[in-house]
């Protein structure tokens, strides 16, 4: 219990940090320090993959982002097939992913990493998972952190995910960054692949108008200018005829930077190879394991736990051989 508050406790500073670079560094010392290095290396990949809405997310943001997903969906599969009044107080996990113990961190780390490889959003995987548990394996309760990717019918499940209408409803929420609802400065591919989806949401509904006055709005993400950029000059009039109250979208104060910064890897195929933001990448790598450094670690401190581990192991080992000897 004591390592859990003492790893949270720096985890929260990290987060809370009004210094962007220091948010960055305390982000990827907890990364190091507790992931599995070949979990790290599947991010730059996996960013390109995962739902639009997540984007802008670090790692370590978006693996809190599927807890939250997580808990909210078991709470409501209890409610739904076991008890309505017992639900709120459901607490499959800690809230705070660093609460967790290290196997639980891995857990929801391998299943958010999967939630991202699939395109899904979290809240619409965890959905899935809970579901297809309890009502196809005729479950007790819901899926704990470690079985959320481990049933055998796991691929079944997530065919078809996310329809048209699931991926509708969570484009440009309330809660997206704010970078969604801004011109970027710059190259921004983030910002581009949800324009793509905006445009392809607006073509595939019914009522094109309707769904572009909708994106149009007050707290919408278009101003008429890109509308009359993406969409026929007809469609864009009628949207606008229906507007009561115009979005406003400022510029984005700052440019794009990859959500998987300093996590560069040299694995062939990889992204990393011809990213444009390499050198900044390996040098904000320097920078955590100047971190860890100072902090009385190497660079690699899950593998000083494995040999400390090791080592005492060994130590307790000899100790018991004297024991029986002394006998």
């Amino acid at each position: 219990m004591m390592e859990a508050q003492s790893r949270d406790a720096s985890y929260q500073r990290a987060l809370k940090s009004a210094d962007p670079v220091e948010r960055q560094v305390g982000e990827l010392v907890f990364q190091r320090t507790y992931i599995d290095k070949g979990l790290l290396a599947k991010e730059a990949l996996l960013l390109r993959n995962r739902w639009i809405g997540n984007r802008y997310m670090s790692p370590v943001q978006a693996t809190q982002a599927f807890t939250e997903a997580y808990t909210a969906a078991y709470r409501a599969a209890w409610a739904r097939h076991f008890d309505l009044s017992e639900a709120p107080h459901k607490q499959p996990c800690a809230p705070s992913l660093a609460l967790n113990d290290r196997a639980v961190i891995t857990s929801l780390w391998r299943a958010r990493q999967k939630a991202d490889e699939l395109g899904m959003p979290y809240d619409l995987f965890c959905e899935v998972v809970m579901e297809r548990w309890i009502v196809g394996r005729k479950a007790k309760r819901p899926p704990l952190p470690n079985q959320l990717i481990s049933g055998k019918l796991f691929g079944a499940w997530m065919r078809g995910h996310p329809t048209w209408a699931e991926a509708s409803e969570r484009l440009f929420l309330p809660a997206w960054d704010r970078r969604f609802f801004m011109e970027p400065s710059g190259e921004d591919p983030v910002h581009a692949a949800a324009m793509r989806a905006l445009r392809a949401d607006v073509l595939h509904a019914k009522d094109r108008s309707a769904q572009l006055a909708r994106y149009l709005g007050a707290g919408g993400p278009l101003t008429e200018a890109r509308a009359k950029a993406m969409f026929e000059a007809d469609m864009v009039r009628d949207a606008l005829a229906m507007v009561a109250v115009p979005a406003e979208v400022n510029d984005a104060p700052e440019g794009y930077v990859p959500a998987c910064i300093g996590n560069r890897n040299d694995v062939r195929d990889m992204p990393c190879h011809n990213c444009p933001f390499a050198v900044r990448c390996s040098s904000v790598k320097r920078k955590v394991t100047r971190a860890l450094n100072a902090a009385g670690a190497s660079g690699d401190p899950r593998a000083d736990r494995r040999r400390e581990q090791n080592r005492n192991s060994q130590r307790k080992h000899r100790e018991e051989q004297r024991r029986k000897l002394a006998a």
